[in-house]
């Protein structure tokens, strides 16, 4: 019966993505929205979880000189959902998250840490609204604990931007237009045939970093293969390869079209299309 069906996939949609069924998005088959169709938002979720899945030993390459404001940004997050035009994050830090996101040149080292190309583009009582200039792609965090006011949301703003202005940081994110070293980031948010596979990837990180607690970070391609790998240490083999793809090609939220080809219980292929990715756990010593 469809009621019963679409019941259980809201059902699922809550207990893997922690999106309650009442603010689940829907497509226009009327089935809960988990991915975006545009191409552009694919483009700025990729690169974001080229940043956000990331540790202190395997560092996004936009990570700052200071270290950690990428990689641990993963514990501040209540859920991600896909709107009909821009990603929510949903957390009780949106001031704190923003002020890791946002672009800084650091001209000693000559680098550019944060995503390169956001931009802030306001601000209420609950939401600090972004959005990435090369691409156009939104995001939205929404602070669970905000008192509301705008007022009060800026001021905290301010607060946790001040270490912007520290020696050796310059900030970016202020003007409107994309600065010269920005642009040298371009490969980043360029068209690939992973940017699909990347961007579903993001959707459905919650459940890796909460539900199998691991912390996914990306690895140069194995000897002999030309695709990255996604490497993360578990304590049990709850979390091994096997079934963190079985959530992403089986389960009620797996990635449309995706396939996993298995070469052990530890590493496999992932597979969308023409975009593999592979996935490798290890049990932590």
């Amino acid at each position: 019966m469809p009621h019963v069906h679409d019941r259980a996939l809201r059902a699922a949609v809550h207990e893997y993505l922690y999106i309650p069924p009442r603010e689940q998005e829907r497509t226009a088959s009327w089935m809960p929205l988990i991915d975006t169709g545009d191409s552009d938002q694919q483009a700025f979720h990729a690169m974001l979880v080229t940043c956000l899945m990331s540790t202190w030993r395997d560092p996004s390459p936009l990570e700052g000189p200071e270290g950690s404001k990428l990689s641990s940004m993963a514990s501040y997050f209540n859920r991600l959902a896909m709107r009909a035009d821009r990603l929510e994050i949903r957390t009780n830090t949106a001031c704190r998250i923003a002020s890791r996101l946002l672009p800084l040149l650091h001209p000693e080292h000559a680098t550019v840490s944060g995503v390169p190309g956001l931009r802030l583009l306001g601000m209420n009582g609950r939401r600090v609204r972004l959005v990435h200039l090369p691409t156009g792609g939104r995001l939205d965090l929404i602070d669970s604990s905000s008192s509301g006011r705008t007022r009060y949301m800026k001021t905290i703003f301010s607060y946790e931007t001040s270490w912007h202005d520290e020696p050796g940081s310059q900030r970016l994110w202020t003007t409107d237009v994309l600065s010269p070293r920005e642009a040298m980031c371009a490969e980043l948010w360029a068209p690939r045939p992973c940017t699909i596979l990347r961007s579903a990837l993001l959707m459905r990180s919650m459940p890796l970093w909460y539900k199998f607690d691991i912390l996914p970070a990306w690895r140069q391609p194995r000897p002999g293969e030309s695709f990255p790998t996604l490497f993360w240490e578990n304590d049990v083999d709850e979390a091994d390869a096997a079934k963190v793809a079985w959530l992403l090609t089986e389960s009620s939220v797996k990635i449309p079209g995706a396939t996993y080809e298995t070469d052990g219980p530890e590493t496999g292929r992932l597979r969308l299309g023409d975009a593999q990715v592979r996935l490798t756990s290890q049990i932590s010593a």
